[in-house]
């Protein structure tokens, strides 16, 4: 069963030319700032029946931010209506029959969908970048620090026969430091390749225009590295490019 959303309070009402449509329609801005457009707004513009539509458009993905905004008339009445955020826009152009727009409107739902689609490989091949970098980072980060645990013990042991008591126990502060924040940092890297080992992965290739196959390779279907894991992983490194810092200035003093 579907919830249906309702916003109560519209910041701003304008209007709206949409891009290759040449068309004005109502946009309702709700308090997050957020722009909807009416459904019947669109459904005029195409050329298309509201009731039939949004009522079979309403069992689909794209409905899944819908929400339900009252929209002033220009009789002056204000009328409870279906709205979609523009992102959903060429989901609902890829859900009727465009044989039931004049030739006019189907050009430009193509030129709208191809801006679409062009825009979102961009898009994609940004986030696939990402993804591939922040991988690559994730595992030289563990090879780098793989044996780093033992050598500031080694390192420790070397020192406490030189080093008076005070500066011994500042030393034993700092490597214990330093290990704990390379265990967490390592323990939250190999989480996060976890996760990313367990990412959908689909087998795409290039062909020629003979029709032979160029290049073969995999892809992650949503190359996406999760916010607060970044943010956490950077939390955590610049811990420890402080703590090196610390260690560093300690041994310069020491040496």
């Amino acid at each position: 069963m579907q919830i249906e959303k309702h916003v109560k309070q519209v910041v701003q009402q304008a209007t709206l030319i949409l891009p290759h449509f040449d068309y004005e329609v109502p946009v309702l801005y709700v308090a997050d700032g957020t722009a909807y457009v009416p459904v019947i707004a669109l459904c005029e513009m195409l050329g298309l029946r509201a009731d039939r539509h949004i009522r079979r458009w309403r069992e689909l993905a794209l409905w899944a931010n819908a929400c339900k905004l009252p929209l002033r008339m220009k009789s002056g009445k204000t009328r409870i209506v279906w709205c979609l955020h523009r992102g959903a826009f060429p989901f609902l152009y890829g859900s009727f029959n465009w044989s039931l727009v004049s030739p006019e409107r189907r050009m430009q739902l193509r030129q709208a969908t191809d801006e679409w689609i062009d825009v979102s490989n961009h898009v994609y091949q940004a986030m696939q970048a990402h993804y591939k970098s922040t991988r690559r980072f994730l595992f030289t980060f563990l090879t780098t620090y793989a044996d780093t645990t033992v050598s500031l013990k080694q390192v420790a042991e070397q020192l406490s026969t030189v080093l008076d008591f005070g500066s011994y126990l500042k030393l034993d502060e700092l490597v214990a430091q330093g290990i704990s924040l390379i265990e967490q940092a390592t323990t939250h890297v190999r989480t996060m390749l976890h996760d990313q080992a367990g990412t959908p992965i689909f087998d795409a290739f290039k062909v020629d225009s003979d029709g032979n196959i160029q290049e073969t390779f995999s892809l992650p279907l949503l190359p996406v590295v999760p916010q607060e894991d970044e943010e956490k992983l950077i939390e955590l490194l610049s811990q420890l490019v402080q703590w090196n810092q610390d260690f560093t200035e300690f041994l310069k003093d020491h040496s």
